[in-house]
């Protein structure tokens, strides 16, 4: 044998790379584990951003409109003849179905500027048809 040939009966070891102090510390964890947190995660996030959304129409949500047509209408002329007193407005989130069902446009433009927190005090106590001034 040469001296530039290899000797056979000896093994070549190859290098090794350093690795990682990540990669040192823990062997990964098995597929089915990193799948399960991931849906975990996604599970408790959406949970949370639909409780959220609650939240905030709970706290601004209110009246979409009138059941009634024209009935706000009425209401902005008896406030520019000067007949009811103009209602301040504030931030309310329309929620699309919520209306108020009542004939009486002065009632009904106090509940335009109602929030879903605000509504429980009457509407809670009896059914929605009995309520005063439902068609």
């Amino acid at each position: 044998m040469s001296e530039l040939e290899p000797d056979i009966t000896e093994p070549v070891e190859p290098a090794q790379e350093p690795q990682s102090p990540a990669e040192q510390c823990a062997p990964r964890k098995p597929l089915w584990i990193r799948i399960l947190k991931g849906v975990g995660i996604t599970v408790v996030s959406l949970v949370v951003l639909v409780a959220m959304a609650g939240v905030l129409l709970w706290n601004f949500g209110g009246m979409s409109g009138s059941a009634v047509p024209g009935v706000l209408d009425q209401y902005d002329e008896w406030v520019a003849s000067g007949q009811a007193p103009a209602i301040q407005k504030r931030f309310v989130i329309p929620i699309p179905g919520c209306q108020c069902h009542s004939k009486d446009p002065a009632l009904t433009a106090q509940h335009t500027r109602r929030r879903m927190n605000e509504c429980g005090a009457c509407h809670s106590t009896r059914p929605a048809h009995m309520e005063p001034g439902y068609l």
